[in-house]
């Protein structure tokens, strides 16, 4: 509960530290501020990776689940139940 809470805060923090310091004034290649904005950013998506992957699985696993059983069911229209006359 404390490490969801502290990943929760961590987030929150980098995302204001983003937010603040989105526009400023670059150094050029070596500029600080750009470095922690690039962490800052990394840090986001790996947490909200770590959030969304489970229900990503979740889903994917019962789409394909639904799929696969829609295709192994048999279809349920025969030519008995569509009343079709078979002359020979």
């Amino acid at each position: 509960m404390v490490k969801a809470l502290f990943d929760k805060l961590l987030v929150f923090l980098a995302s204001l530290y983003v937010a603040k310091h989105l526009e400023h004034h670059c150094h050029g290649d070596h500029c600080h501020v750009c470095h922690h904005i690039h962490r800052c950013l990394e840090l986001i998506s790996v947490c909200m990776e770590l959030v969304v992957a489970p229900f990503e699985l979740a889903l994917r696993f019962f789409y394909f689940k639904l799929v696969c059983f829609k295709a192994a069911v048999a279809p349920s229209t025969t030519l008995v139940s569509q009343k079709v006359l078979l002359l020979n």
